[in-house]
């Protein structure tokens, strides 16, 4: 699995890009291994983290695009 530096947490949520699949990875549970609840300011900031790597991934994504389309 091949994953960017690129890792966001809140609480006891983490999340992450794994590049060889062109997807966001996410884990929330807690060292008990029960969900993790988020308070509303802590879903806001999850939302947000989450809009940034989104738009990583878009240019992961694009990047890899380009190098496909040039022969490289």
């Amino acid at each position: 699995m091949k994953s960017t530096a690129e890792v966001v947490k809140v609480s006891e949520v983490f999340a992450w890009i794994e590049t060889e699949r062109a997807i966001i990875a996410l884990k929330g549970v807690t060292r008990e291994g029960k969900p993790v609840e988020l308070t509303a300011e802590q879903t806001r900031l999850l939302a947000q983290r989450l809009s940034k790597l989104a738009d990583v991934l878009d240019s992961l994504v694009a990047q890899e695009r380009e190098r496909s389309d040039s022969g490289e």
